[in-house]
């Protein structure tokens, strides 16, 4: 039974760093992927390696072949497109809830993460931006009294992340904060209106860059 669970947990672990290293294209899009050295960079057996990449293959991140092998896929733009629509629905209606629910201790939260996207983008840490991204978007789900809405926004979003992983700089940071700034002061004066009108603003780089991708990275889609 120890040994299941050891397995288990092993599996969860290399499933998280794999599927990292490919939204962070540490491993490319097209990139082949080798078992052994995976094992030998992890410190675990096969076996969990090949459970996390078989999981990896059901949400999309890996293509095994018989007698050739395990690569990342290709970035889809069919994929990402309806990731990115899927998301933008969900997230023009929860910020509406959340802008009319918004308690006072709500807005203390949502202007504490904002406090620290600052800080991080003023130490030099912008990479640092796309987890209190995360952490925002979940605490609006949160106020809007859907949190298992975000589950759903969070899978979907880890094929948009690929995108946004590739055109994150220096330069974009100053422009993720001031949007989100815009979208927690429209919740904080539970002004519905103008809290979708900053979400929709917000997502809309999203549109850019999936026009870009074929542009600059036309190698990686498929």
């Amino acid at each position: 039974m120890m040994k299941g669970v050891q397995e288990r947990s092993s599996s969860d672990r290399a499933y998280s760093d794999i599927r990292d290293k490919i939204i962070t294209t540490v491993l490319k899009p097209g990139e082949r992927i080798h078992e052994k050295a995976l094992s030998e960079e992890f410190g675990i057996s096969r076996t969990p390696i090949r459970e996390a990449l078989m999981r990896l293959r059901y949400d999309g991140f890996v293509d095994i072949f018989a007698q050739r092998g395990t690569f990342v896929t290709p970035i889809r733009l069919d994929v990402i497109k309806a990731a990115h629509y899927t998301r933008s629905v969900l997230e023009c209606a929860l910020i509406r809830d959340a802008a009319m629910q918004c308690s006072d201790r709500d807005a203390r939260d949502l202007y504490d993460n904002l406090e620290h996207q600052r800080l991080v983008y003023r130490q030099g840490q912008y990479y640092k931006i796309e987890t209190l991204d995360e952490e925002l978007h979940q605490k609006i789900a949160d106020i809007a009294g859907q949190p298992s809405i975000w589950q759903i926004i969070y899978h979907v979003q880890l094929h948009i992340n690929r995108v946004r992983m590739l055109f994150l700089n220096e330069e974009r940071v100053p422009a993720i904060v001031e949007e989100h700034t815009r979208i927690i002061d429209a919740i904080a004066n539970r002004d519905p209106d103008a809290a979708e009108s900053a979400m929709k603003a917000h997502l809309q780089y999203m549109d850019e860059n999936i026009q870009k991708l074929a542009e600059s990275y036309s190698e990686y889609l498929s």
